[in-house]
């Protein structure tokens, strides 16, 4: 499990976790809902879910790909205040993170604009329920493989979004990519936890 490296990581109060967040930076959570739970115990990982966030306007936004809506972008505020709209805040931990490509000082900025112009892009297409289905088959049965399609889960997101600026996270031997293949990758460093 690669992703003890977020364990006992610097805490950030979310008003001052806001002016060091960059576009780019990757948002993991780990969940303390059933679908959370089962996601971290089926990848043997310490992450649930994983988005990348967007400065705008003073404002940071989560672009993700979540069960039942698909792509969507969300105020991170409503992970702290009202996530899915039930006026309590995110049932678990939140991390940030940053791919080494965004540190390096002569990262070209405006690849920040295809990376999140992709994304837009791709608002409102379908969770991938079938692959869903097929990372629990090959969980349980050892068998399947993944197929690329419109519809994406969020690890799949998220790594389609970064592969547009030359950055390829790994995957699974069957092509699958968990939240855990990113938070693990050697090139992604903590930032620090979000708490409220």
């Amino acid at each position: 499990m690669g992703t003890n490296k977020f364990q006992g990581i610097h805490q950030l109060h979310y008003e001052k976790a806001m002016g060091k967040i960059q576009t780019g930076d990757l948002l993991f959570c780990s969940g303390s809902y059933r679908v959370s739970e089962f996601i971290k115990k089926a990848s043997n990982s310490f992450m649930s879910h994983v988005a990348f966030l967007f400065e705008w306007n003073d404002r940071v936004l989560v672009f993700e790909s979540v069960e039942n809506v698909g792509v969507r972008i969300v105020p991170l505020m409503h992970y702290m205040t009202n996530y899915e709209n039930t006026g309590k805040k995110y049932n678990g931990a939140l991390f940030t993170a940053r791919h080494d490509k965004l540190i390096d000082p002569y990262f070209d900025r405006t690849l920040l604009d295809i990376l999140v112009g992709t994304a837009i892009d791709l608002l409102n297409r379908n969770y991938d329920q079938t692959e869903i289905i097929r990372i629990l088959t090959r969980i349980k049965l050892g068998i399947g493989q993944h197929k690329d399609n419109y519809e994406y889960i969020c690890s799949e997101f998220v790594d389609h979004c970064f592969r547009q600026i030359g950055v390829h996270f790994p995957r699974s031997k069957e092509g699958f990519i968990y939240p855990e293949h990113i938070a693990s990758d050697s090139n992604v460093y903590p930032l620090f936890e979000i708490i409220s």
